[in-house]
């Protein structure tokens, strides 16, 4: 063939490439010969949803409990939302116990619901949240996970509002969530949220008896002998 080099292979024929190899061989031959074949994405396109969920320390039973997980995995999902300066349509909450215990049955529901308009604000999603738990919970189950995923995503800055907006309870959401995320700046997002989900020691929390120490704290630092 004759080809020894990347400028020999630039001043081959890319349709008789492909004849002997495959497209992507005739693609490279275009690209190295100034002709384009794979269009550049400038924009990344917009997240399609964002799932937030994680399993809990020990089994929960009570409403009261998964109301205060989700509400919880609710407001981090609003978080990462307006970190993409997205607005969400559509939520769906769900439940499940454990699928490994072999004692029970599997229990696994979801329900899914709308918001009049688009949102990005984390009461709405807390309400919205804690409202569908009451439709999907069931007494006597033991739970091992729940989350929220936000569904029907939109760029902020695209969306077209109707003649029907209020524009005045939009513009106090977002005033309450950038005050909300001005002290999650200076102190921490645990310092303040929407209920009682931040509290410490909750039965629910995620399980760290498996979790590595943390030589960069006191109370974790590394003691070495002489």
């Amino acid at each position: 063939m004759g080809i020894n080099t990347v400028l020999d292979l630039a001043c081959a024929e890319p349709r008789e490439m492909q004849k002997r190899f495959s497209i992507v061989m005739a693609r490279t031959i275009y690209e190295l010969q100034g002709i384009s074949c794979i269009e550049i994405e400038h924009t990344p396109p917009s997240k399609k949803q964002i799932v937030t969920s994680r399993s809990f320390g020990g089994r929960v039973t009570e409403l009261t409990d998964l109301k205060e997980a989700i509400s919880m995995y609710a407001q981090d999902a609003c978080k990462r939302l307006r970190d993409e300066d997205l607005l969400c349509g559509c939520m769906i909450a769900f439940v499940q116990s454990n699928p490994f215990d072999p004692n029970v049955p599997f229990y696994n529901k979801s329900i899914t619901g709308s918001f009049s308009g688009p949102t990005d604000c984390a009461v709405d999603f807390v309400k919205a949240a804690t409202r569908m738990l009451n439709d999907i919970y069931k007494e006597g189950i033991k739970y091992k996970k729940c989350g929220v995923v936000l569904t029907c995503l939109e760029p902020k800055s695209g969306h077209t509002y109707d003649l029907l907006t209020d524009f005045e309870t939009i513009e106090k959401k977002e005033q309450l969530m950038r005050a909300l995320e001005n002290v999650h700046t200076k102190f921490g997002k645990k310092k303040i949220g929407v209920g009682p989900c931040y509290i410490p020691g909750r039965t629910w929390s995620m399980s760290r008896d498996k979790l590595s120490k943390n030589p960069f704290t006191w109370d974790e630092l590394l003691i070495i002998s002489k």
